[in-house]
């Protein structure tokens, strides 16, 4: 697809609800409690059955039993504070999962809608181009791409990236990890002006990560004077 089709495509709410969608950490949170939850609570059920030959009623009744649980081996020094955690953490995520799952269908379509409006006022759909930088995230690597903006010509953004690229193998292996600190520092990570990387690019460029599912992106910037990084959100085509 080119740029005016897919900007055409996301003219409309129901248009851009069905191909792009924000990153809302209550979604990852809740989803976290829950695959702990039932992961925790599987596996304490688990021990239990095979330690009372599968016996429910007697499952039942330890399954509360912060007692029943001892550690043996590498864990057996662990404090009596791990007990209460090894036998009511999953208890309590469950719960908190389902409550920040329900919390986040009913407030998606709102949440929806905003970014739709932040889209309409200050947003644009742009082009990634890797160039080939990868930065760490954690125990990740996150490769980089700019991100084209309405104001650049395409063969200046094309031109951009390989100046850049280019760039990137002419350094040893001392100063291009020097370039990759510098540009986390820089916020690449959240999105940031090319010329934070390299000072003569077009500072209409973003750099940013590279986003899966295809080579257009749509970039919603904060509004004036708030807070909050640049989202870069994938398309889904």
């Amino acid at each position: 697809m080119t740029t005016p089709a897919i900007q055409q495509h996301l003219s409309t709410p129901e248009g851009f609800a069905k191909s792009v969608a924000a990153r809302r950490p209550i979604q990852g949170a809740a989803l976290a409690c829950l695959a702990l939850g039932i992961g925790g609570i599987a596996m304490n059920l688990f021990q239990l059955g095979s330690a009372s030959d599968w016996d429910w009623s007697l499952m039942m009744r330890f399954f509360w039993d912060a007692q029943a649980i001892e550690f043996t081996g590498s864990r057996s020094g662990r404090a009596e504070a791990w007990r209460y955690a090894y036998v009511y953490g999953p208890i309590v995520l469950l719960p908190l999962g389902l409550i920040l799952l329900g919390i986040h269908l009913a407030t998606r379509s709102k949440s929806a809608a905003g970014l739709y409006e932040a889209y309409r006022e200050r947003g644009w759909v742009g082009r990634q181009w890797a160039v080939g930088l990868t930065v760490p995230n954690g125990n990740a690597k996150v490769a980089i791409a700019f991100v084209s903006h309405p104001s650049v010509p395409d063969a200046a953004f094309e031109a951009a990236g390989h100046r850049y690229a280019a760039y990137l193998d002419s350094l040893d292996k001392k100063a291009r990890k020097a370039a990759t600190t510098a540009a986390v520092k820089a916020g690449v990570l959240t999105g940031v002006s090319a010329a934070a990387l390299l000072p003569d690019l077009d500072p209409a460029i973003l750099a940013a990560p590279l986003q899966p599912k295809g080579d257009f992106v749509v970039v919603v910037p904060p509004a004036a004077g708030g807070k909050g990084a640049t989202q870069v959100l994938p398309i889904r085509e």
